[in-house]
């Protein structure tokens, strides 16, 4: 199973650097894929965000987040099951890290769900938040 941070999740809905690259590593997976409410959420303000910035215009945001939705309910994700209490633990455990490496908290958080969901693979393009995955045990 694959765990896409923010940063990768976006590249499926936007032509950025690292875009084709994330869709052939998608394309090329015989499941869907785990999205959880905080990449919901981060990825529905991030388009919204490209619209205050003058990057994107309001109708191709909205457009993006109608098929984020479409392919959520085409079964193309899946919430993953999550335990809270579990997923705090694997927080403060990976967490740790963050004196060497400097991860905000949601870049944890991310790690922590790619960890506790059981994630084979983990892709981001911040680098910080890719040495925390690789610190911690992922792919």
């Amino acid at each position: 199973m694959i765990y896409l941070d923010t940063s990768a999740l976006i590249n499926l809905y936007l032509l950025e650097d690292g875009s084709e690259e994330v869709s052939r590593i998608v394309t090329g997976q015989d499941h869907p894929l785990p999205v959880w409410e905080l990449q919901e959420v981060e990825l529905i303000n991030a388009l919204r965000l490209k619209v205050f910035r003058k990057e994107l215009g309001k109708a191709d945001a909205n457009r993006q987040i109608d098929l984020f939705f479409a392919r959520k309910a085409s079964g193309q994700y899946f919430y993953p099951p999550i335990s809270r209490s579990d997923l705090l633990a694997e927080f403060h455990k990976t967490g740790q890290w963050t004196v060497e490496i400097g991860c905000p908290t949601l870049d944890v958080m991310h790690v922590a769900c790619a960890l506790h969901i059981k994630a084979d693979a983990f892709i981001t393009f911040d680098q910080r938040q890719r040495e925390l995955a690789h610190r911690s045990g992922l792919h």
